[in-house]
């Protein structure tokens, strides 16, 4: 087959480079790039020259952290974001109206808790609140972390779930004051519900991934990392990211319908309770690491462990108290803190032991403390990267320990900026003020990579970099307290940072000669100075994969 060479001229390359603007790819891959007067002479009558107008050309994005099974999968649920259903009413009239052109169970995503008053403890939903719409058919709704599901009582009794059910490790089962549950369900508990759920089809899951892709590609997100698929996701959402979907992805790739990159990360235990032996066991039935390649579009090579919950919940574990004056705890097994760490110590070391690298979720600053006593331990961290996802509180003193262990970090600015102060009621003003802490984490030299951790933020990178740069909330954009990135630094963590995250730093995440040609042509050219928040305003105008476009037209 004959070699193919594509030209990009008159291209902005900024803000990664400055002095040069053309692009040539050949074969799938940067042959080069330069000023035009510096590789025109490789361009030859037969080769295709595009005219960019000096619109804006960047690498394509790796959100280092997107569950992109589970945002194809929610949009075939009810949407109960509160733009979508801002009160009870309205969330009545859209489970109605699924109901009517669905069957089986209801499945809803996306509500967010205090945004309005249910009838449960505390002003939280309860299944009372969803006898109003007459569905005499199960219903589960996930808030829109994931990490908590509003359950009506035909769900709740199909599961078994009553007065007398022990809360599982991990998991909370909501309760009234006379101990019956409430319909609502935190962390490990929502898998109560989930393990009686049907599970999807095989094109069903090909559809979920399909529909996920078609939006990543339309934003120019080429590469993603899928957290947490296997037995563990079983807690997560509707519980259906089951080891059948990296069979569905496979397929996919196989049949070249993948089209971007995808790196799997496999859950076993899921949201709490995870055991030593749930790990050994799941990663000896599946097999070592698959790596992926360039000429590849999957691998599975992490390991996702959940060490703590979230704070909206007071599930993560914190050095000081919430307001309930409770410190949550590590959700790993274990009947003590000192066990619940050995746990962490021991899956650590068997998955690093076997060559998995493992991100582990830790929102609470004491949870992160224990993983950088247990990296500073075990070694095998800097030659892994094993890294913490989210990492929302962290001990001034661990910046230093995290990059010296060689911790990455996964973080996503977005979801910062959509909780707001929401939280300072459960942290406390000051504690609140220092979630996310960008600056100290980029100047302690920890490799630092953004990422939305969509559905729960819009998977767009553009709302990824204008949060990381602008340190304002949605509800006060002009609050800054100096913890922003600069905008390469951001656009860095959104590319090259997250590509050495996923080992492939080597052969994608920039637009150096040799790698593969994955990038992004925008609409309009960038003035990186301005407004971070300029930046929403742009669309990618064609996204290319190994040189091939997959979106658009130029």
């Amino acid at each position: 087959m004959p070699s193919v060479r594509t030209v990009f001229r008159n291209a902005c390359l900024e803000p990664f480079n400055s002095t040069s603007d053309t692009l040539v790819i050949l074969d799938g891959l940067v042959e080069a790039v330069g000023s035009w007067g510096e590789v025109s002479n490789l361009v030859s009558g037969t080769d295709v020259v595009i005219d960019c107008a000096e619109r804006t050309l960047i690498p394509g994005i790796e959100d280092s952290h997107l569950h992109g099974y589970m945002l194809g999968r929610q949009l075939s649920g009810v949407n109960l974001t509160p733009v979508n259903c801002p009160d009870l009413a309205s969330i009545h009239r859209s489970l109605i109206n699924y109901a009517s052109k669905s069957e089986g169970w209801i499945r809803g995503f996306g509500w967010v808790s205090g945004a309005i008053a249910g009838g449960g403890p505390n002003g939280a939903w309860c299944h009372q609140d969803l006898e109003a719409t007459a569905l005499h058919r199960p219903i589960i709704l996930t808030d829109f972390s994931g990490h908590q599901a509003w359950c009506n009582k035909i769900a709740l009794d199909i599961a078994g779930i009553t007065k007398n059910s022990p809360e599982p490790p991990g998991g909370v089962i909501v309760r009234d004051a006379s101990g019956e549950p409430t319909g609502l369900l935190l962390e490990s508990a929502v898998k109560l519900v989930t393990s009686s759920i049907p599970k999807p089809s095989k094109s069903e899951l090909k559809s979920a991934i399909r529909t996920a892709r078609d939006i990543l590609l339309a934003n120019g997100i080429t590469s993603y990392t899928d957290p947490g698929i296997g037995p563990g996701a079983a807690s997560l959402d509707d519980g259906s990211a089951s080891l059948e979907v990296i069979d569905a992805y496979r397929e996919m790739q196989e049949d070249k319908e993948l089209k971007l990159r995808v790196d799997i990360m496999l859950l076993f235990g899921g949201l709490g309770g995870t055991t030593l032996e749930d790990v050994r066991k799941g990663l000896d039935d599946f097999g070592p690491p698959i790596r992926q390649t360039p000429s590849s579009h999957l691998s599975v090579a992490q390991l996702k462990l959940f060490a703590d919950g979230i704070p909206r919940s007071r599930t993560a574990w914190l050095s000081e108290p919430y307001d309930n004056h409770d410190h949550g705890s590590l959700s790993l097994a274990g009947d003590t803190d000192a066990e619940r760490v050995k746990t962490l110590e021991s899956i650590y070391l068997h998955a690093t032991n076997l060559g998995w690298q493992i991100g582990i979720h830790a929102t609470g600053d004491q949870t992160v403390s224990a993983i950088a006593d247990v990296a500073q331990k075990h070694g095998k961290a800097k030659e892994l990267r094993n890294y913490v996802i989210h990492g929302d509180l962290i001990k001034p003193g661990d910046f230093k320990r995290l990059a010296e262990a060689g911790i990455g970090l996964s973080v996503q600015p977005a979801i910062r900026w959509m909780v707001g102060r929401n939280v300072e009621k459960i942290l406390g003003a000051e504690r609140s003020s220092k979630r996310l802490l960008l600056r100290q984490m980029k100047d302690a030299g920890i490799n630092l990579a953004l990422s939305s951790d969509g559905p729960v933020s819009p998977a767009d990178w553009r709302v990824i970099f204008s949060t990381a740069v602008n340190r304002g909330f949605a509800v006060e954009p002009e609050f800054n307290d100096g913890q922003g990135l600069t905008p390469i630094e951001a656009m860095e963590a959104l590319t090259t940072k997250a590509a050495f995250q996923s080992h492939s730093e080597n052969w994608r995440g920039s637009l150096t000669k040799g790698k593969v040609a994955d990038f992004m042509i925008l609409d309009r050219k960038i003035n990186w100075s301005d407004n971070p928040r300029i930046v929403l305003e742009a669309k990618p105008a064609a996204v290319f994969v190994g040189g091939s476009k997959v979106f658009g037209e130029i």
